[in-house]
């Protein structure tokens, strides 16, 4: 049995799907670590009078460039991919059948065999089917409408449990 669905990306489920993959990692944790401990550095030294309200207000302006930095540069590439990238820019069509997942814009078809496939993610907006480090299909859950239950009880099949992350 297979499926069928019109996948068509938004700059809203791109940038949805960078935050995720940006803050899932050591270093979206640690950006926010940073900015915190910039503010918590300022608070303090306010609070015992070693710095005048001024350079606290340095401080926290500089906490939040560090922590407003990632999601606006996260917000312009998917802008860019939505434009520049042939894989997001148009509708694909994605068939996802026991054999794997086939993504096809009407001329050339390309498989992912689910042996191919890593593992899967659940954003808010998305499901993300990983067939790289860094390298993912992202499919938003918009598009699979009344398809979506049977398309993730074939990719649970297919991977196993313990591959497919849901929220």
């Amino acid at each position: 049995m297979s499926y069928k669905i019109t996948v068509t990306h938004t700059q809203e489920s791109l940038f949805d799907f960078l935050l995720y993959h940006t803050y899932s990692r050591a270093s979206g944790f640690l950006i926010n670590v940073l900015s915190f401990a910039v503010f918590l550095l300022g608070a303090l030294q306010l609070a015992f009078d070693r710095i005048s309200l001024f350079r606290f207000i340095a401080y926290l302006l500089a906490s939040f460039a560090f922590l407003g930095y990632t999601p606006l540069q996260l917000k312009l590439r998917a802008k860019n991919q939505l434009q520049s990238n042939p894989l997001y820019a148009q509708p694909k069509e994605f068939t996802f059948s026991e054999d794997g997942i086939c993504v096809s814009n009407g001329t050339d078809p390309a498989q992912y065999p689910w042996s191919k496939i890593t593992h899967t993610v659940t954003t808010p907006k998305n499901i993300g089917f990983y067939y790289g480090a860094d390298q993912a299909l992202i499919v938003p859950k918009s598009c699979f409408g009344s398809q979506f239950v049977p398309i993730m009880q074939l990719t649970i099949q297919a991977l196993g449990r313990h591959k497919v992350r849901l929220r």
